[in-house]
């Protein structure tokens, strides 16, 4: 907008009251763009990541006497990332929950909850693979590979699978990025949902990853 040169000295002083007030609020506005721009790398970072999320119990066919398994996914990122031209192998983050419950003494169920911390995941349409390490306990040594599969049937929740690794797989060979097919079918909950991201691209002249975790045995 341009300002006028005022004519008199009153004009003048308002003038410049009126140049002092826009002054503050473009440096207000100034002030608000970082965080506003940082926001929007934050969104279009997660928009490159895949995401698995949800709560549903499902049922492992083959343990007849009780088949009922619980998996909280909460996990994002992406299989690997470079860091200074070389492929390092898991770059995501959450959590996986798992709970089977199993009767007490009493004969009433009691709880058995399990968590692993993320380090990978890989995305492709509804299917994922989703990778971690076990924080320990209830037979579980911390540190201890774990992977899971999960299907985001498009027909429904309802239609969701999920596998595990310590069901199916040898774990004498299991390492990350390795898992079984999501061998369990849905029982109850709100279901799985699974957004899928492209691989990240490759740079040129990138070295591949050096040899995977130890395996630790369970």
């Amino acid at each position: 907008m341009r300002v006028r040169t005022p004519r008199f000295r009153a004009g003048l002083t308002a003038a410049t009251a009126v140049l002092a007030m826009i002054g503050g609020t473009a440096l207000l506005a100034g002030s608000t763009a970082a965080p506003a721009t940082a926001s929007a790398e934050s969104a279009e970072s997660r928009a490159k990541e895949g995401h698995v999320t949800g709560d549903a119990w499902v049922s492992f066919s083959i343990d007849e006497g009780n088949p009922l398994r619980r998996f909280i996914f909460d996990a994002h990122g992406n299989p690997y990332k470079f860091v200074d031209g070389k492929m390092i192998m898991g770059d995501a983050r959450g959590t996986v929950r798992f709970n089977h419950p199993t009767p007490g003494a009493d004969g009433v169920m009691q709880d058995n909850w399990g968590t692993a911390d993320v380090d990978y995941v890989m995305t492709s349409g509804p299917v994922a693979l989703v990778s971690a390490t076990s924080r320990g306990g209830h037979g579980w040594p911390k540190g201890a590979r774990m992977s899971f599969s999960v299907y985001d049937d498009p027909r429904g929740d309802r239609f969701d699978r999920v596998g595990f690794s310590w069901g199916v797989v040898d774990g004498q060979c299991h390492r990350m990025g390795m898992g079984p097919a999501p061998f369990t079918t849905y029982s109850s909950g709100r279901g799985y949902v699974v957004k899928s991201a492209p691989l990240p691209a490759v740079p040129a002249n990138a070295q591949g990853p050096g040899e995977p975790p130890a395996y630790i045995p369970v």
